[in-house]
C-alpha cells in the first residue's frame, strides 16, 4: 500500500524549496496536492494561503486560511494569515477581531499550547501581513495597509528585530505621516529598543498630534507607556503635563 504520508511530506518539501526559490505559482501546486493527500490538517491549507497572498488573490487566500481554521481553530499561523487576508481585502474590523484572538492565544497562559505547534510554514506571519499591506495598498485600502504594517511591527518587535519593525512603522508613515497609531507603535518601538531620546522625541510628537485629533484609545495607550517608562528619563514627566485644563478652569475668575 502506497505511503500516502510519505507523499504528503515530499509534496510540502517541494513547495518549501520551490517557496524559497520565488517560484510562487509552482510551489502553490505542490501545497495544493498535500493539502488533496491530508486535508484534515491546517499546514497545506495554511502554505496554499500563503502563495496565494504571494500571488495578490487575498479572496482566495482567505477560503484557505479558514479552512486550516477549521481543522486547527487556535493555530496560529492560520489566525495570522486569516488576518492579513483579511487587511488585503480591506476588512479592518473582522482583521482586528482576528488579532484579537492571537493576542489572547499568545498570553502566558497559552504559550505551552501556541508553542506544541510544530508545523513550519515557509512564511513567517511577519512577511504575510507585510504582503497584505502592499495588497491592500495597491487596492486603495490605505488603513488597511497601515494595521497590516502595524501588526506587523508587533510581530518583529516582539522578536527583538526593531530595524525590522521600524521599515514596517515607515511603511505605514508612507501611507499618512499624521496617523497617532503609527507614532505610538514608534515610540513603544524606540523604548523597547532602548532608544530614549527617540521615544521621548516621538511622545512629544505624539501629544501634538492627539491635540489636534480627538483619539481616546491612544491617548490613554500613551499615558500607560509613559507611566512605564516616566521613571527612565525625567523628560517624559514633563509630557504629562500637557493635557488641556477642563474647560470651566482654563481661566480664573473675572478673568
Amino acid at each position: 500500500m502506497e505511503d500516502v504520508y510519505a507523499r504528503y511530506a515530499a509534496e510540502l518539501r517541494s513547495g518549501h524549496q520551490l517557496a524559497a526559490e520565488g517560484k510562487f505559482k509552482e510551489a502553490l501546486r505542490h501545497y495544493e496536492s498535500a493539502a488533496e493527500l491530508a486535508g484534515e490538517r491546517a499546514l497545506p491549507h495554511i502554505n496554499v494561503g500563503g502563495m496565494l497572498l504571494r500571488l495578490g488573490k487575498p479572496r482566495e487566500a482567505l477560503a484557505a486560511f479558514e479552512r486550516a481554521l477549521a481543522h486547527e481553530p487556535d493555530h496560529i499561523d492560520a489566525l495570522s494569515g486569516h488576518a492579513a487576508a483579511l487587511l488585503a481585502a480591506g476588512r479592518r474590523t473582522e482583521a482586528a477581531r482576528v488579532q484579537e484572538r492571537i493576542a489572547s492565544l499568545r498570553q502566558p497562559e497559552a504559550a505551552a499550547s501556541a508553542a506544541g505547534q510544530a508545523d513550519a510554514t515557509p512564511i513567517s506571519p511577519a512577511d504575510t501581513l507585510m504582503l497584505a499591506g502592499e495588497q491592500a495598498r495597491r487596492a486603495a485600502n490605505g488603513e488597511a495597509a497601515i494595521d497590516a504594517w502595524l501588526a506587523e511591527a508587533r510581530e518583529h518587535s516582539s522578536a527583538a528585530l526593531y530595524d525590522a519593525a521600524l521599515d514596517a512603522c515607515m511603511r505605514a508613515l508612507s501611507i499618512d505621516s499624521s496617523k497617532p497609531r503609527v507614532h505610538f507603535e514608534m515610540a513603544r518601538i524606540y523604548f523597547q529598543r532602548g532608544w530614549l531620546d527617540r521615544a521621548v522625541e516621538r511622545v512629544t510628537l505624539l501629544r501634538q498630534l492627539l491635540s489636534m485629533e480627538s483619539n481616546d484609545e491612544i491617548r490613554g495607550a500613551l499615558a500607560g507607556l509613559v507611566a512605564e517608562h516616566a521613571a527612565s528619563d525625567a523628560r517624559l514627566v514633563d509630557t504629562t503635563v500637557a493635557e488641556s485644563p477642563p474647560a470651566d478652569s482654563a481661566q480664573p475668575a473675572g478673568g
